[in-house]
């Protein structure tokens, strides 16, 4: 719809179209032949033509935005700054702009409201993508009657009552572990919670990598990072287990901020990287090339699956 009908109808006067060609072409209509369209879009642009957003999309029933919801659990020490999270949103962003959608981020931090379900209900986003699954089973559960609307990105659980999008964890955790042992690391030191889904399956893979080699995992080459992942708590507890005794020649951190972390923390205990402790993390964020030495990593493709997030939620949509 247009600020004004005369300014449509004035537009549509110097195109040399009828009105209703010009309402079609400005809602990218296939029936406007593709010459025509440009022709529009050049003439109102010209002369100042916008159109009122708010207007056509309560006559589509449409908000025309996507929201990303990132759970921040208020006594985890996690933010929005989290490098993953920060390429993520890039990725969904660029994703949701490709298709003619805008995107709205939001961080819910209670617990107690569903913020999820008021984004929908008040008609304040199409589709929700939720990234992560980690400690919101029950929230989940209680917006799964609009799973029409919904996609999680998360490791894969067979029982789940929504669509799920992410890497192979089990696959990408084999693949770390191997790349360890190949080089002759057999004390290698797994650094996540897995009391999350797709850290659970990360450790699943570097336990099937053991298996495959015929190496004997030790139960105590196992570091707990608070919830989540909590950078943090790497150096502290990290160095603690140096100062134990305990012995690792290797270390597989469930992520990448988690692995730098880690590298760090060898070295100020006197460990050189590679040459004493070699080190991999998970997700291939940029800063992981940028580390000092460089860090091998197991590559999520954040782009791709930005990607297949927002094109996923779409096709639910329409």
């Amino acid at each position: 719809m247009a600020n004004s009908r005369k300014t449509m109808s004035e537009l549509a006067r110097l195109a040399k179209v009828n009105v209703s060609t010009v309402s079609r072409a400005l809602n990218d209509s296939p029936l406007v032949k593709p010459e025509t369209k440009a022709e529009i879009m050049r003439i109102a642009q010209e002369i100042g033509y916008s159109v009122n957003v708010a207007a056509r999309n309560l006559r589509k029933q449409s908000s025309e935005t996507i929201a990303l919801v990132i759970p921040i659990k208020p006594d985890s020490g996690e933010t929005i700054s989290d490098p993953f999270f920060l390429e993520m949103v890039g990725a969904v962003s660029m994703a949701a702009s490709r298709r003619g959608y805008d995107l709205l981020l939001s961080t819910p931090e209670d617990e107690t409201a569903i913020a999820e379900r008021r984004l929908l209900q008040t008609g304040r986003a199409d589709g929700l993508i939720i990234i992560g699954q980690a400690g919101r089973e029950d929230r989940l559960q209680a917006i799964s009657e609009m799973e029409n609307r919904i996609v999680v990105w998360g490791g894969l659980q067979k029982e789940a009552p929504y669509t799920l999008i992410g890497s192979d964890n089990i696959g990408g955790g084999e693949k770390a572990t191997a790349h360890l042992l190949g080089l002759g690391r057999r004390r290698i030191l797994f650094i996540g919670d897995t009391s999350l889904p797709e850290i659970a399956l990360r450790y699943e893979g570097y336990q099937k990598a053991h298996a495959d080699k015929g190496v004997e995992v030790d139960p105590n080459l196992n570091l707990k990072i608070g919830f989540g992942f909590q950078v943090k708590d790497v150096f502290p507890k990290l160095t603690s287990l140096i100062k134990s005794g305990l012995s690792l020649d290797g270390i597989f951190g469930a992520s990448d901020a988690l692995s730098i972390a880690a590298m760090d923390a060898l070295r100020q205990n006197g460990l050189g990287v590679p040459n004493d402790v070699s080190v991999v993390g998970y997700d291939n964020i940029n800063q992981a090339s940028m580390s000092q030495p460089s860090l091998t990593t197991v590559n999520q493709n954040i782009a791709e699956g930005g990607e297949l997030l927002v094109s996923s939620l779409i096709d639910k949509l329409e």
